[in-house]
């Protein structure tokens, strides 16, 4: 409903217009419209009404109902696209049995994946920039490795915070070894690992193989833009331990301290 004046992705429009979406879709109070057209204002009360019918539909028919059946349940998973890991901290503080995965994906894969989106979900940066460099990869990876890094700074100052309760994984390695990986997610919940979700994790990774999810963008991506990635999102692969070839940069490096002495 308010897609004409928000756009249709985060970065869309300039950031003081972000600002002002956020503010009036939330319904912050002393957030002014005096710099809005009638139809403007009409459609995010459009948006406040539908809303609000929704919720009043839901908790009518289903929020009791769902609130029994999670309640009902020892273990209850959230996947969080959107969320940074600096928004965690007050939810690790509020919920002590709360444990988190914090999952990233080589900055090229995800590129490569958001490629085939309509131009409409693309945002403003990578459009401005794809006109001054001639790529859309490139400045959408280093949108991608900044909010990435960030989050990892994070993950890890909470980690020292809250020991024991978080752990990261790269996609990459949830699709070699699966069985471990999920191995190690039920670890961390002190839970065993129940067969079933074993084997369709198993399933979903071969998937995954036979795609080849992991490389496609080794064969789809030119090799100018994969070095410039690869040279813009340094940080990335720095704070994951892994370099842009993939290899661990703590072998790289012990390797190179033999060959020197």
């Amino acid at each position: 409903m308010t897609s004409s004046y928000c756009g249709n992705r985060f970065g869309t429009r300039p950031p003081h217009r972000m600002e002002q979406c956020r503010r009036l879709l939330t319904n912050e109070t002393q957030v002014t419209t005096s710099d809005l057209t009638p139809r403007t204002v009409q459609q995010f009360n459009d948006y406040h009404s539908c809303f609000q019918s929704y919720r009043e539909r839901a908790k009518a028919n289903c929020t009791e109902m769902l609130r029994k059946a999670i309640a009902g349940h020892r273990l209850r998973a959230t996947k969080l696209v959107r969320a940074t890991m600096a928004s965690m901290r007050p939810l690790l503080r509020a919920l002590p049995t709360l444990r988190i995965m914090h999952l990233v994906r080589d900055p090229r894969a995800v590129v490569l994946s958001r490629s085939r989106l309509d131009a409409s979900m693309r945002g403003i940066y990578t459009e401005r920039m794809f006109k001054k460099s001639g790529s859309r990869l490139v400045p959408e990876a280093s949108l991608y490795c900044n909010h990435v890094t960030a989050d990892i700074r994070s993950r890890l100052a909470l980690e020292r915070e809250f020991p024991g309760r978080i752990m990261w994984m790269r996609y990459e390695d949830v699709v070699d070894n699966p069985e471990q990986r999920f191995r190690d997610l039920y670890k961390l919940l002190d839970e065993p690992i129940p067969k079933a979700t074993l084997k369709q994790m198993e399933k979903m990774a071969f998937r995954g193989q036979t795609k080849n999810l992991t490389t496609k963008w080794q064969k789809r991506m030119n090799l100018t833009d994969q070095i410039e990635i690869a040279n813009r999102c340094s940080d990335f692969f720095r704070l994951i331990g892994v370099s842009p070839n993939g290899t661990s940069l703590t072998t790289t490096t012990a390797t190179h301290k033999r060959r020197r002495h």
